[in-house]
């Protein structure tokens, strides 16, 4: 167990540190008019609010093994987040994701604020809500802390990447599974 931890711990630290190389981002031109005004280029942007819908997708381990008869399959998970943005630095996530091995369902919901940065911003979020574990196991309430790293791509910076690591915690029993992922989405 000590290794997969320390391999996945590494990894995410190498994604974290690596774009902070990156340059910052020219901003040439001026901006005409009043202040606030917008005209030009440069002026302030539109993309502070809004939604955005996520892809997530990663490495999943249990830390306890899955009851009898729970299906079988590889170390992975799929899911999807959507967030409403209140502002650049806070939003509310709900979020769901079904774990291959043990065949788990997590659904759950809460907020998440990141940093001041461009292009990184680093992210941190608690969110509370439900693990289906089946096989006897059934519906578990659940807390799920989560950190991370984002980046905002594209000419008007609506891509999002990121790279997270979530522990999946059920309260009264089912074993903790670690989660580290990647998610690709879309800001409106």
């Amino acid at each position: 167990m000590k290794r997969p931890v320390t391999l996945c711990g590494a990894l995410a630290l190498l994604a974290v540190a690596a774009p902070l190389t990156a340059s910052a981002q020219e901003r040439d031109g001026r901006t005409d008019g009043p202040e606030e005004s917008e005209y030009g280029k440069g002026g302030y942007g539109d993309n502070r609010r809004g939604v955005s819908l996520q892809f997530d997708w990663g490495a999943a381990i249990n830390s306890q093994e899955n009851p009898a008869g729970a299906p079988e399959g590889p170390p992975l998970f799929v899911g999807a987040t959507v967030s409403l943005w209140g502002d650049d630095w806070y939003r509310l996530d709900v979020s769901g994701a079904y774990i291959f091995d043990g065949g788990r369902f997590v659904g759950n919901v809460g907020p998440t604020f990141r940093t001041w940065g461009w292009p990184v911003a680093f992210t941190a979020g608690l969110k509370a809500g439900a693990i289906v574990i089946p096989e006897g196991e059934g519906l578990r309430f659940a807390l799920s802390p989560q950190i991370g790293a984002e980046m905002f791509l594209g000419r008007r910076d609506r891509i999002l990447m990121g790279l997270h690591y979530s522990p999946d915690i059920p309260i009264g029993g089912g074993g903790v599974t670690n989660r580290l992922f990647m998610n690709i989405g879309y800001r409106f």
